[in-house]
């Protein structure tokens, strides 16, 4: 989020809030901002400034045929789970329980920052994530190199 990269292990409280880590809390505060808005997809929480998700999640599908089916899915999986929440002034942020619910997050999670958001994850099905992107990647990368001449 905010061009800050981590990856932590972390903890829900009883209350079903995160800590932030202390330097994504600084770059939130130095930036003004009071909530983010969540959202669960491919089995992860998706944490995102306001501003980024109008620009770069609805903003795409804001001129769409609201009866189109490809938006339709789109508007019910991504954008009516989403849900504005506020970080407190200690920095932690509430998930809210069916957010958690769909992401499979009970007690310990894992989050992570990459671009312009954060990530929460089960750890479980953070490291099956994580080893699925790297044979993806790998595969990927051998399917782009040339052909080698014998």
């Amino acid at each position: 989020m905010l061009g800050e990269r981590c990856q932590v292990s972390t903890s829900l409280d009883d209350k079903g809030r995160i800590a932030l880590p202390a330097r994504l809390r600084h770059k939130i505060n130095d930036a003004g901002i009071e909530s983010l808005v969540l959202t669960c997809v491919d089995g992860g929480i998706r944490a995102f400034t306001p501003d980024y998700f109008a620009q770069r999640v609805e903003g795409p599908f804001q001129d769409r045929d609201p009866f189109d089916p490809v938006a339709q899915a789109y508007f019910h999986a991504v954008l009516a789970d989403a849900e504005d929440c506020a970080v407190d002034p200690q920095g932690r942020l509430r998930i809210p329980n069916r957010l958690r619910q769909d992401a499979g997050l009970d007690r310990e999670c894992v989050l992570i920052s990459v671009m312009q958001w954060i990530e929460l994850w089960d750890p479980a099905r953070w490291e099956a994530t994580r080893q699925q992107a790297i044979h993806e990647y790998a595969r990927a990368r051998q399917q782009a190199l040339p052909a080698a001449k014998g």
